[in-house]
This record gives structure tokens, sequence and C-alpha cells, in this order.
């Protein structure tokens, strides 16, 4: 049956997020508010889609779930299929095995694009068990399936896997959270075990199917370190279930960097020292802000708290912090303010603030002080003189008032104007800071007297000012005298003195009668006697507080009143009416010895008068009156200044003043009355006002009142009284006691105590405001009297560490003044101790509230304990000098120290630098250690011994500090830096001092270590030098000499001089094309010949690091020493010198590679040196050779280019030097010349030899020079080599001019010198044994060529001096370092002109990583001569060798099937057409001709003439082989010389060996014989003469043995076989050769068996037969 689905389109669904709470969809940070998830939070769960997937363009579900079934009921699930490819898929499919799942009869689907399929699959359980099947579909790319699982109902709970919780700070708190999700089909409950610091919220629950809970996570850290804890979650039947989450965090320390932002100069923000916040001078009242400025430089936030001081009370903290705590964002920055209120006048106020990290982080002590100042006002003058006044007229003055502060100042005149002859306006008011105000004071008289009253500015948050108004009316019948400024001055003086209470008529007439005098400023006196010395008192300075309080109105007073009234305040309180009140009785009293008249000022409108208005009192006697009040309407409140003067009534008239310094100004009387008309029940108006009161009254001296003022303010629209009301405190005083305010209006109270007592007082006052009880208002301030008290830190004990006897230590104390008072302290320390004790600083003044700390220094003079008590005393500070405190406070402070003594110690006694350039800066630790008990403060002495130092010049090591101090059993690291000036060895002596901490005087030097170092110069030579290219015929001995290498080692060996360290490194410094040189050295660099088009002549130069130092060089041409420079700065017009120069460059024609390197001790470097042949000539280009802070050598670098077909041999120089000969010698050695032929054709040489026919003639006919081959050949490209003999018959030079003749070419004359020199003067200087430089320096390189993997073990072999017909061999090895090629190796040996060299193995291959040992031979000819020869070894990887053969073979086998095989062709058959499949298969193509190779160069009109042209098969060419070259020296002597050279230098050895050979244990000892009988003797002597005769013959056998060539060719394979295993081993690393021999000496044998045997020289007897025969060791067996 064929089913075809068009069902309906379903949506193609992803495996998201949206179907589960997967491991991350519910994770967050601390993100959400932690109110709302306190809770559990628990949301249903999305339903679960069916995950499906795509297989070969089916889209089908991964699995069919059945839940929730029931038995014996079947349930249907339908699989849907659906087509998502553009064409029809064929689809089968199989029934599932088991027989609970099963679907419809198994038929091919054809589902058409786009559409689907339900099939439906039935499930039909028999047991409660869970069932599992597969329903596998077909297609015809291959098979899938459908997991079928009906599930039984479980509890299951899934979260993340872990968790990673933000990082956290020490002491804070991170949050996170994550889903719990309940897939199980049950409701589950759930419990959390979490370890500590991690803490899960809820702990437990109840998740519904389906449900998710969102669980947060708190990290609260103790320790900064990384947490990583499994929290498990508990849940199903029993709790038996569970899932664990992995919970990780990280803790770190946060930190905190505090700052002042916006600092003044006065503050302190330094790191390491308290930080110091001004905030200057700030008005009282008013408010200053700072801000202080939190860093948080770490990666976590960083919580913080601001701490106040605690013990400061709360009411007087003029500094406050609102930014009580706080969170610093990691890396950012927070703002705290910082404010400042004062409330005290003139006071410097101090307090600290501790900004407290969370952790473990140390917090930050800022020191915050602040200066309070209050308004500065003055007065233009202290006393407004009206002179004299007609009665009924008035008179008006003007003033000026001065706020010189910067603050507001608050002030009213204690004066109630309207009831006053003297008014002043305004009577209250505000100043701003730093302005004037114009006051008006008005004088309208009443009465025909004298007037003056002293009235008082108040001013809030300062002392009152004192306005003196002065005046005088007359009227037509009275006129008294006229009272001035000065009188005013008489009478402070005469108040003084006590002459105020007497009249002007007793005064004049005790005048008179002598019984009083005038002082200098006119002042009445009383007569001084001459013995009294006192001077006359005089009025004081009081202050204005003082002077406002105690004015004689209360019951204390500076002065005695000479007029007083009681009472001087009077409460009507109310008087509704109709009545008038009664009368209040007063009584007026008079206090002088003379009459008074008393007038009372009184306005018509005013509602208090007295009665009567004006009286005379008596002396001494007082008088009644009577106040009357009646208000004027009703519902009113009132309240008056009544005001009366008091006068002599002498002074009514001018007449009766004799003597004007007897006027006296009247007494000025003052009445406060109030009282109000409100009726009963009715209420007064509600006072609207502020009071700006302090709580706290100022700090003073004991026994001194203190003083506050209070602001009121009428803040309403009508009147506003006030009255001190009755149940205040008593020891509180105010005034004014009550007054008036209009509205708007101010006044100003001042109030004052006596502090008693050190502990907090409260006082407090009530205000009753308009007269009603109800508006009271209670005022609460406190004070003390501040105690002479300092908190001491530790307990009064100072414990010092122990000290080295003779230096010092310090010990930090610490105390605080709690007080707010500045004290004074002094240290007292007795006169015995000072020697060892002293503090500093001992005396001075501590602030309130400061924390001071002083230093305490111990110097002890013994190796002992101390123990001292030392007093301090403090009292209050800012007495006057040369006074005497009337308090002070002791206390006891307890000292214990102890003197040790100890010593410093370095920790390497020998400190090397080691090898160091000269002008170079290298830096050494030097550590030093204290392993005593105490601390030591020390003085280093630095000491040069090697070179001696030079006077008034710097040493070439520098300490970077000389002083300091170590703490007990701890170490320090003084910083040595040496920048050596001269190329030696340098020695220094380090040495200490201990220094006294008091005097700063060292003590002895003991010497601590020594320091030495070797200044050097950057040493570079050059090992070899290798030619290859067109220079390839150039031997390398000829090469050595044309490049000047022994000249330019030499060069490199000695200093550099200053001007060629002008600049230490390469440098661009020119702007010229050819640069300046700094060096005298110059050599040439030369490349040889070649003809043009010809390879590049390669040379090759290793460069070796023989110095100590590593080194830094470079090859520099000259435009890389110029400055670049712009096109309009360039030079427009060159030289021929430059123009070379710079074609030379820029076409390439030099190069090397590479130019610069940097190399180690020991090191070695290959360079490549090139020369192209691009031009005909001879090609020249300076090139600096600069290594770094040394030489610097100029090298010319020379090459010629010849034309083809043309000759040129290549001479070197134009003399040639042979090596010195001894005279005398019978076979003198033969001598190399050689000529290299640079050209591209052979050439022929003819050397004339008549020149030495001419210089034997002149020598005895002897042959001083000899040429043996006069003429020859030189091919292409090779040198060739002339042979000389030079035997000279002198000690001198001969020096000869030989013409070399080109056949066809130039000729050139050579002059060849030689030495000779006679051997028995020279002796042991004698030149047997001398090599070239050449065969030294290359005998141990290496010579690598860049690229390849092969190279020799040795570049060059020196045999040395031998003798001639010897065989002398060397052991070499070929070293393969690549890891994956073989390598093939053949040598290719040139036929010697005499002798004979032999390569053993001549050819084949080294394996990946291998090295092969091979033996060199050189079989010396019957002649003396020098050897010098190159052996060239070609080398190829087998892999390219193979190629090449395989390649090889088929070209050969396809060029043979070419030469037999023919095509033919036959036009006329036509191609049959046939199937490509049935087309005959060939295994292998016809492959194009073999042809001749066509030159790449022909002209292209050629290809335009000629037929298509067939493609050909070039024959393969053999792989380019690597060179590796080996050099072979030797020198041959004659057999008798040698002998005798060698012979007398192995003596020599000998000799030497002798004198330094140790005698081994052994040696000394001698076998000891006992004495036996004569027989016996006799019969050893003979058994040992047998064994003699035994041993001779054998020897002799040996030595014929030996004799025998057999034996000789046997014992020399035999030895170069062994040393050839060895030297193998040791390549391979199986043997160590460096390895130090050990010696073992072993105890001599039986020695106590022959120790009593008597000697006998000459014999020897055989131990006995019972004892064993044991072969004593040789020193050879001993070494291992």
């Amino acid at each position: 049956m064929l089913i075809e689905a068009a069902l309906s389109l379903l949506m193609r669904t992803r495996d998201s997020g949206d179907c589960t709470m997967n491991s991350g969809s519910c994770l967050s940070a601390s993100t959400v508010p932690a109110s709302s998830m306190d809770t559990q939070l628990c949301f249903p769960k999305k339903q679960d889609k069916m995950k499906k997937r795509v297989i070969w363009d089916i889209e089908v579900a991964e699995e069919l779930q059945w839940k929730g079934w029931m038995l014996g009921k079947e349930i249907t699930k339908n699989l849907v299929l659906k087509n998502l490819s553009l064409k029809i898929q064929k689809i089968k499919y199989r029934p599932p095995k088991t027989k609970f799942f099963f679907t419809v009869v198994p038929q091919p689907i054809f589902l058409s694009p786009g559409l689907t399929l339900s099939l439906p699959v039935i499930f039909r359980p028999l047991e409660k068990k869970e069932y599992v099947d597969q329903l596998w579909l077909e297609k015809a790319e291959g098979m899938f399936c459908v997991d079928l699982r009906a599930t039984l109902p479980c509890h299951k709970l899934i979260c993340p896997p872990s968790l990673q919780l933000p990082m956290c700070a020490m002491g804070d708190m991170a949050e996170a959270w994550f889903c719990l999700e309940n897939v199980g089909d049950l409701p589950t409950f759930f419990t959390w075990e979490s370890p500590s610091p991690f803490q899960m919220l809820p702990t437990t629950g109840l998740l519904e199917p389906g449900q998710a809970c969102r669980i947060k996570v708190t990290f609260q850290p103790p320790m900064a370190v990384i947490y990583e804890a499994q929290a498990t979650c508990w849940y199903g039947e029993g709790s038996k279930q569970k899932s664990g989450i992995q919970l990780q965090a990280v803790a770190k320390c946060a930190q905190l960097l505090v700052s002042i932002k916006h600092r003044h100069p006065e503050d302190q923000d330094a790191e390491g020292f308290q930080k110091v916040l001004h905030f200057g001078t700030v008005a009282v009242g008013c408010t200053a802000e700072r801000q202080i400025k939190l860093y948080n430089p770490s990666a976590v936030s960083a919580p913080f708290r601001i701490e106040v001081a605690p013990d400061v009370l709360v009411k007087d903290q003029a500094f406050s912090c609102p930014t009580a705590h706080g969170i610093v964002p990691p890396g950012e920055k927070k703002l705290v303010s910082v404010f400042f209120r004062p409330e005290t006048l003139d006071v410097r106020t101090m307090d600290y603030l501790s900004i407290v990290p969370s952790g473990c982080a140390s917090q930050t002590l800022l020191k915050v002080v602040g200066f309070s100042r209050g308004p500065d006002l003055s007065l233009q003058h202290h006393c407004v003189d009206f002179s004299w006044v007609s009665l009924g007229t008035r008179s008006e003055q003007r003033l000026w008032m001065e706020n010189k502060s910067d603050c507001r100042a608050y002030f009213h005149f204690d004066i109630d104007c309207p009831e006053s002859v003297f008014s002043i306006r305004p009577a209250f008011g505000t100043l701003v800071g730093k302005a004037r105000m114009t006051l008006c004071c008005v004088f309208q008289p009443t009465q025909p007297i004298i007037y003056w009253r002293r009235v008082a500015c108040l001013i809030h948050h300062q002392d009152p000012l004192f306005l003196d108004l002065i005046g005088t009316c007359h009227s037509e019948s009275t006129k008294p005298a006229i009272l001035r400024p000065q009188h005013l001055t008489w009478y402070h003086t005469h108040l003084a003195r006590g002459l105020t209470l007497y009249p002007p008529d007793i005064l004049g007439i005790m005048l008179r009668e002598r019984k009083l005098e005038q002082d200098k400023n006119g002042a009445l006196m009383i007569p001084i006697e001459d013995s009294e010395d006192i001077p006359a008192p005089q009025y004081p300075l009081i202050p204005p507080m003082t002077e406002y309080f105690f004015d004689g109105t209360s019951d204390v007073a500076i002065f005695p009143p000479a007029v007083s009234i009681e009472p001087i305040e009077v409460d009507f309180g109310a008087c509704p009416g109709p009545q008038d009140p009664s009368p209040v009785p007063l009584c007026l009293m008079n206090h002088t010895n003379g009459k008074i008249t008393v007038a009372w000022t009184r306005r018509a409108d005013c509602p208090f008068w007295v009665t009567p208005n004006t009286c005379d009192v008596p002396p001494l006697k007082s008088t009644a009156l009577r106040l009357h009040f009646q208000p004027p309407h009703p519902n009113g409140l009132y309240t008056v200044e009544l005001e009366a003067f008091a006068v002599y009534k002498v002074l009514r008239s001018y007449n009766n003043i004799e003597e004007d310094c007897t006027v006296c100004p009247s007494w000025c009387l003052t009445l406060q009355v109030r009282g109000h008309s409100y009726c009963p029940g009715l209420e007064h108006h509600i006072p609207q006002y502020t009071l700006d009161a302090p709580k706290l009254f100022p700090a003073v001296s004991p026994s001194e009142p203190s003083y506050r003022s209070l602001l009121l303010v009428n803040k309403g629209s009508m009147l506003l009284t006030y009255s001190l009301a009755p149940k205040s405190s008593l020891d509180i005083s105010l005034r004014p006691r009550s007054g008036l305010l209009g509205p708007g209006a101010h006044k100003v109270l001042l109030t004052y105590t006596y502090p008693q007592g050190s502990s907090w007082k409260q006082h407090v006052f009530y205000l009753q405001f308009n007269s009603c009880p109800q508006y009271l208002k209670e005022v609460t301030m406190q004070s003390r009297e501040e105690p002479l008290q300092l908190k001491l830190d530790t307990c009064k004990s100072v414990f010092f560490k122990p000290t080295w006897v003779g230096c010092s230590s310090t010990s930090l104390f610490t105390f605080r003044n709690p007080s707010r008072l500045p004290l004074e302290f002094e240290w007292r320390v007795s006169q015995q101790h000072r020697k060892m004790l002293a503090v500093q600083p001992a005396r001075g003044i501590i602030q309130p509230n400061e924390s001071f700390t002083l230093t305490w220094t111990f110097s002890p003079l013994e190796e002992t304990k101390y123990l001292f008590r030392v007093g301090m005393w403090v009292w209050e500070a800012g007495l006057p000098p040369n006074t005497k405190p009337s308090a002070t406070t002791h206390y006891m402070l307890r000292l214990v120290g102890m003197g040790i003594t100890s010593s410093l110690s370095a920790q390497e006694k020998e400190l090397d630098f080691g090898n160091m350039l000269v002008n170079g800066k290298q830096t050494r630790m030097l550590v030093l250690l204290n392993d005593g008990n105490c601390t030591i403060h020390y003085r280093l002495f630095l000491e040069q011994s090697d070179p001696k130092a030079v006077e008034n010049s710097p040493l070439a090591l520098q300490l970077d500090r000389t002083e300091g101090s170590m703490p007990p059993r701890s170490q320090d690291a003084i910083c040595l830096t040496a920048c050596p000036k001269h190329r030696s060895q340098y020695s220094w002596t380090i040495s200490y001092a201990v220094v006294s901490h008091r005097d700063n005087k060292a003590g002895e030097k003991q010497e601590l270590c020594h320091v030495s170092l070797t200044a050097v110069y950057p040493l570079l030579s050059i090992l070899d030098i290798c030619s290859m290219g067109s220079a390839e015929g150039i031997t390398r001995k000829h090469l050595w000499h044309l490049f000047s290498l022994d000249l330019l080692n030499s060069y490199l060996e000695r200093d550099p001089t200053p001007w060629e360290l002008t600049y230490k490194v390469p440098t661009r410094h020119s702007t010229s094309q050819i640069p300046p040189v700094f060096t005298a050295l110059k050599l040439n660099f030369n490349f040889g010949a070649a003809p043009i088009d010809a390879p590049p002549s390669v040379v090759l130069l290793a460069l070796k690091n023989s110095g100590m130092v590593p080194l830094d060089w470079a090859f520099l041409f000259p435009s890389d020493q110029q400055i670049d420079l712009e096109l309009w700065a360039e030079k427009a017009e060159f030289d021929g010198t430059e123009l070379h120069q710079m074609r030379v460059q820029d076409n390439c024609i030099f190069s090397i590679s590479p130019k610069a390197g940097s190399l180690s001790p020991g090191q070695e470097q290959m360079v490549e040196l090139k020369y192209s042949h691009l031009f005909i000539g001879t090609d020249r280009l300076p090139v600096l050779f600069k290594v770094s802070h040394g030489r610097e050598i100029l090298l010319n670098f020379i090459g010629v280019t010849v034309k083809l077909e043309q000759k040129y041999v290549h001479f070197t120089s134009t003399s040639h030097q042979f090596i010195p000969v001894p005279i005398g010698d019978t076979l003198p050695p033969r001598q190399i010349y050689e000529l290299y032929n640079g050209g591209s054709v052979p050439v022929t040489y003819e050397i004339q030899t008549n020149i030495l026919s001419q210089v034997r003639e002149k020598n005895f006919d002897h042959p001083i020079f000899c040429c043996l081959n006069p003429k020859g050949e030189i091919r292409p490209g090779t040198t060739a080599r002339v042979f000389w003999i030079f035997s000279p018959i002198e000690a001198k030079t001969y020096t000869v001019d030989v013409p070399i003749h080109i056949l066809g070419w130039n000729s050139a004359v050579i002059r060849f010198q030689g030495v000779g020199y006679d051997p028995h003067i020279l002796g042991d200087a004698a030149p047997f044994h001398n090599l070239s430089l050449w065969d030294n320096n290359a005998i141990h390189s290496r010579l690598m060529v860049p690229g390849q993997n092969v190279f020799l073990s040795q570049s060059h072999i020196s045999l040395g001096n031998i003798p001639v017909q010897s065989k002398c061999s060397r052991l070499l090895f070929l070293n393969n370092i690549s890891k994956n090629e073989t390598i093939v190796f053949a040598w290719q040996l040139k036929p010697l002109d005499f002798g004979e060299v032999s390569v053993s193995p001549m050819k084949g291959k080294v394996a990946p990583e291998e090295t092969i040992p091979f033996i060199v031979t050189l079989k010396a000819s019957v002649h003396a001569s020098f050897y010098s020869m190159d052996l060239i070894c070609k080398v190829y990887q087998q892999e390219r060798l193979r190629q090449y053969r395989k390649d090889l073979q088929e070209w050969k086998d396809e060029k043979l099937r070419q030469e037999v095989e023919f095509t033919i062709t036959d036009r006329k058959v036509k191609k049959r057409a046939y199937c490509t499949a049935c087309e005959p298969a060939r295994k292998y193509k016809t492959l194009p001709p073999i042809k001749n190779q066509q030159d790449l160069n022909r002209p292209t009109s050629w290809n335009l003439k000629m037929a298509k042209q067939e493609t050909f098969w070039p024959c393969p060419q053999p792989p380019s082989p690597g060179m590796l070259c080996l050099g072979l020296t030797a020198r041959a002597h004659a057999t008798d010389y040698f002998l005798e050279e060698e012979m007398g230098e192995e003596e020599l050895r000998e000799q030497e060996g002798e004198d330094k050979a140790e005698k081994l244990p052994w040696t000394e000892m001698k076998p000891m014989l006992q004495p036996t009988s004569q027989e016996s003797l006799k019969w050893q002597w003979q058994q040992q003469m047998k064994a003699l005769l035994k041993e001779r013959q054998e020897q002799d056998e040996k030595e014929a043995i030996s004799r025998l060539p057999a034996f000789a060719i046997l014992q020399e394979a035999l030895l170069e076989n062994m040393i050839q295993n060895i030297l193998v081993e040791a390549s391979r690393g199986e043997v160590v050769l460096t390895s130090r021999p050990r010696i073992i000496a072993l105890p001599p044998l039986s020695v106590p068996r022959w120790g009593h045997r008597a000697e006998m020289p000459g014999s020897f007897e055989p131990p006995p037969t019972d004892c064993l025969q044991t072969q004593a060791p040789t020193p050879s067996d001993l070494h291992l």
C-alpha cells in the first residue's frame, strides 16, 4: 500500500534554550534586588517541545516518550517525517523489535518535497516498568533510528553543573542566582547543603512538576583565596537522591588609596606619612566642605567605612562625614565629603577620621584640622563727645563701624533708645564681611546736668564693644562743668586709686593741702613716701566680657558702684485694668562721700515712670522711689529700660570746680521693667523666632568664667518679648535678661558660667516669650572644668629593642590630649641618665584632641639591662612668660632597654662581577646579614686595592647608599654599580663601621667582603675562511692572506682607541656619501678575480667571540652610516669616488649576509661575503667593520672582473716572505708560492731564474734561493704552486727581486725574502714549532656552510712538525644534524706533487642525526717541505640522488624506445568512432621526443618562421652537491734534525714531570727482611740469580720480536683501532674524556710478615711458600 502524505506543513524547530531550563538559561549575577530574591521564587517551566533533527533532508524527532501511562491501555504517538529536499524521498522502516511498541505494516513511503507524514506508534504496557525500543528507518543513503521510551513517574531535579560567582573582596558579599528545575513527574521537596563561606537561599522548598525555582547563592569570604566547593541538593523519597553544583569564587584583598582632592599648600598627602586635611579658617556657624578621593586599584569592589574618634563628645564634633560607609567599584574613584562647622570662636579644632577597608587591608588615618574665626567689628571712635547742649535742643554725631573679617556680623547696642537721652541708629543690624556701616548718635538731654553712658555693642561670636557717649546740658540758670574725654581717662585712673567716691570739692581741698598730687598725666594720686617705691595704681585692662557682666549691677563687680538701685528688674505681670497697678517701691543708695543728684529720663508716651523724677541723696544714704505702670492699651506687651543719671551736686555749676582734674562724670542707672495688659484667658500671640544657641561652653582655664553668645531673631510680624524664667539654673547668667524685639529684629544674648568639676555639667535655662508661661524655650548647655590630663599609650611603659653598645635605638611613644585646652608638657630626665636616654621633643605644646608622637632614644654604654623612670609635667599652655602655672599634673614613665653587642656579615665574602665591558655598567646586590638581636646603624667604606686609585677621580665601583640600619635577624641589599674605565683587573674591599645614632660618629672599621671584576673589551677573532663559487679555486691559505686575516686578528686583539669609541654602537652619523673614518686601522679584503658574468665569488668567514663578554658586530656600508636626508638637502654633484661607491652599493656588487649579529662568549657564526662580477674592472668599497664597544676597522673590499678570453693572474702583493730556516740545515724544506689564475683561459708562467744565480755567486756559490718548477701552466680558476727552497748560510735576511712573466700577458717583479737563524744562539726561542696564526685558529673551528646540515668536526688539520717519510693520521667525524635526511658523501682528492694523502672511507652515507668517523693520513715524501692542501668532500641528499637516478633511468629507457619506435599514418583511413568507455586502456602515455635543448635566449622571430614545435624531454641533471673543505698543513723535517729537537724537548718534559711528580704512598715502602741463617741467605741468593737470568732472557726475546716490521705494523694498527674506538664512543657520549682521573691508594701487601727481616743490599728473598702470591698494583691500574 503506497502512502503519500500531505497532511500539514510543520514549522522546523530548533534545539534552543526556550524548551528547558538548561545550565545557562537561568544564571545571573547580583543585578536583581536582594529583597526580591530572599524568598523562594517558583514559576512554571515551559512545556518541553519535541527535539528534532535532520538526517539526509528528512526532519524527524530524536525520541518518542510516553509518560503517565496506565496498564492495559494503549497510547498512540505520531512520528512526524518531513521532506526538506526538493525531490521525492523514498523511505522504508522496520517495526520495533519488542511486542510493547508496534506500528502499521511496514510499506515504502514516498514523501513529496515540503510535505510531512505522521506515522502512528502504539504503546501497550503489560508491566509497571520502563520500556525502551527503536524504530529504524532506511533510505538510499543509509539507515537511522528513532528511540522509543516509556518512563515511570519519578523525582528529578536538575541544576547547572557549576556556578562562577563574581570576584569578591574579603569582608564583602557577592551574590549569584541559578535555576533549580523539577523535570520529574512528581512534586519534590528539596534541601540544600552548602559549605562555608557559601550560603544557599532558600535552603528548603517544594517544586511541582514543571516548576523551577531561582536559588540565591551568597559568598562572604573570610580569606583572600580561591574557593571551590560542592553544594548538594537532597530530594526524593527519604531525601536519598541528590544533585550537585560546583561553586567557584575568588576572594581578593581590596585596597584603597586615599588622597586629597584639590590639595592646599598646608595639606599633607605624601605616601608613607600621616595625611592631614586642612580646612583653613572657617567662620563660626558656617560650614566648609573638603573632599577626599578614594581610589580602588584592585580587581574587586572595595567596601569601606569611615569612623570618627569615638571618645569625642558628640555635641563638640565640629567635623562630620555623612558617608559612614560605601563601596568603591574596581578601578574607579569615589569622592567623600568632609564638613567642618565650628561652633567655638578662635579655636584650633582637630580630629581624626579612619578610612577602614573591608578585610585585612590597612586603614588610613586622616587628620583633619580647622580654625574658627568670628566677625571682627570695630568702631571708628570709642567715645562720642557731644560737648555742651542747651536744654531742649539735640545734637547728632556720626561714626562708622567696620567689619574687618570675612564673616557676617550680627550686632545690637544694649540701649533702649526711645527712653534714653542718647540714641543710636541703627540700634541693631547685620554687617557683611569687609564692609562699613555709618552710625548716627543723637543727644537730647532732659536735665541741665553732665551725661555719660557707656553703651555695650553686643556682637554674635565676638566680644562686645563699648562706646562712651558724653555730653553736657546747660540751661539759662544752670551751667555745669563741661565733660570732656580727658575726664573719662582721669575717672578710670581715679577709680583704680579709689578717689571716685569723693566729690570734687573735697578732692580740691586735699589737692591744696597737698594730701593729693597729680601724676604726669594730670590724674590725682596719693603722695608716695620716699621709702616706698610702689607705683600708683593704674586702671587695669579688663576683658570686654568681664566688664559687661561685672559692671556693678550684680553681686559681683570689678569696682564697687558709686550709686545702685534695687531692684534692677521689675515685672508688673498682667495688668488688664481698669485699675492701674500698684507702684513698686525702689531703693536708691548713695555709696559716695558726697551729695548726689539723681535725675530720671522720661518720655511723654512711656507707660512706666519713677517718682520723684529728681531727688538729692546725702552721702552714704539711701532714698525710696516708686515705679508706676499705666498700660495705654489693652492686650499689649510692654517692656522698657528706664534711665537715670546720678551726679555730684557740686558739679551743677562750673564755678564750684577749682581743678579740672577733679571733675567726675555722671553715673547711669538702668531699670528693666515689663508688663502686659492681656486679659485672663486671652491667648497671647504666638511667638515666631529662631534661637542660635550653642550646646557647649568654651573651654577656659580653671576658675575662669566661660562665655557664650546667643542670637535671637524675631521671624514674626508682631512684637516679641522675652525674659529669663525664674526656674532657670542659678549657676548661669544671661544678659540682657529681658527685652523687646520688633518684627525682623534680632538681639544678641550673652551668657556665662563658672565651669566646675572635670565631668560635664548641664545648665538649663528657660526663656519666656510674650509674657506667657506657655511659650517657654528650654536651652541646655554644658560645661566642665578642663582637666590637665593626657591619655598615655602602652600602659605608661616603653620598651626598647636590644641595642648595640655604642649605638642608639629609638622607640615611639604616643599620647593624646583629651581636653579642649592646649597643654604644655615637659619631660625631665635625671642628669645621670642623660647620656643614655634622650627624648625629642623634650618640651612642647599639644593641641586639643591631638595625638602627639615623640621619640625616645636609648644609647647603652655597656652590655647590661637598663630600667629608667622618667617624669612628665603637664600644665596649661599659653601662660605669660615667667609665670608659674597654678596647677600641674605629673606622670611617670617606665623605660626598659638592653645593651648588647653584634656584628654585620656579608652573604658572599667574595663578590665577583665577572667579565664586563670597559665603560659598561653592571649592578650586583651586596646582601648584608645581621644575625644578632639588635638593630645596627652602619656606615660602609669602599677601598680600591687594584689598580691603585687616582686621587680626585671617581672609583669604578659605586654604592647606592653608604649608611643605613638593619633590624635584628634581617638582611639588607646594597646595590653595587660597576663602571670600569680601563681594561684591568679590579678589586675592592668593603668595610663597615657601626654609627652612633646620637652623635653620628663611626666606630672601628671591620672588613665585610671583597669585590672583584675583570674589565675587558669585546674580542672577536676570525677562525677560518672558505671560498665558493668563482673563488673556489683559491686555496684557503692563499685566501687567508688575500683577506689579511693575520693582521685583522692582531688588530682585533688590541684595545680600541678613544677616537674609535666616538660611536660605541653602529650609528647613522654622516650626511656625506663618504662618511668620516674614526679609525687609523685599514686593511684589504681581496676577493681575487673572475671573468664577467661568472658565478659570484663567495667567501665564508668563521667569526668567534674569543672574549669573555657577549658582543655585537656589524659590517657597515657607507649607506649604513648616512643620515637619511630630504631630496632638497642632498648633494647635487658627486665626484668619481662617490659615483663609483654609489654604483657598487646600488647594484649590490658586494653583499654580506648577515651584516650584523651577536655572539655569546665562545660562540661562532658564519658570515657570507659575496662579490658579483657584473662590471669589468676593479671594484672597491670601504666597509667599516664595527665591534660594538670595541674596535673599529676599515676594510677595503676589492674585487676584479676581467673580460672573457682575457688572461689574468692575480698577484696578492709584490713581496713574499719565506718561513725562517736554520743555518746549517742539510735538507732545507720546500716552500710554496702560489699563483692564482683569475681569468677564463689557461696561462703559462715563467720565472726568471738568472737573478738567483747572482745571489748564489754572492754567497760562496751556495744556492740560497732555488725554484724547483720555474715554468708551468695555470688552469682557469685554479692555483699553481711554485716550489722554492730557501737555504741560508748566515743568520740574516736574504732578499731577491724575481721577475715572473705571464706569457701573452703582463709581468710582475716579486721580492722574495727569507730569514736565516742560528738555532744554537736562539736556543729554546728557535722557531722549530712555529705555526701560522691561521693554523692555530682554524684547528678547532667547525666551518658550517649556511643551509647545510652536514659539517666536519674540524675544518682544518695541522699535523705540525713531522719527520720525512713518516705517516701521520688524524681521526675526524662527519656530523649529520638533520632529523630526517640521509646524506651521501664522497671525497675528491687531488694528487700531490710530493707525498701522499688518503681518506678512509672515501665514500659512504650518514643517517639522520648520526656521526661517522673517518681517518685522514699523510705520507711524507723524502724531501723536507711544507704541506698545505685542501681536501674537498661532496655531500648529497640521498633522496635527491635516488630521484635523480630514477629520472635518469626513465629518460634512458624513453630515449631507447624512441630510437626503435616509429609511427605509420594513413591519411585515407577514416577514424573509426567508438565509445569512450570502450577505448582500450594504455598503461603509459607516450612521452614527448627527446631532443637537444634549445637556446633560451634565441630571437623571438625564430618562433614565427618555424612550424609548431614538438615538446622535448631534457636529460635530468644531477643535484648540486654541498662542498665541505678540509685544510691540511704540516712541516716535514729531516730525520736527524727532527730527532734532535724532539729528544731535547722530551728531556725537558721529563725533567719537569719529575719535579712535579707526587710520590705515592706505596713507593717509599720497602720490604723488611727478617734475620735468618747463612745457608738460608745463600739459597735465597741463588734463587734470585736464576730469576734475574730468566727475566733478562725473556726481555731479549721481546726486543727482537718488537723490531720485526710485521709486529710494528700490527702494533700500530692495534693502537689506531683502540684510539678510534675510544673517540667514537666519546663522540656518542658513551665515554667522557674530560672527566677528572681518580687515584686510589691501596695499602701495602703483607707488610706485617716482612716487617722484621733484615735488609740486604742488592738481594731479595721470596716470601714463604705458605703465603699467597699477590701482584702489587701498578699506577696504571689505579686510574679509573
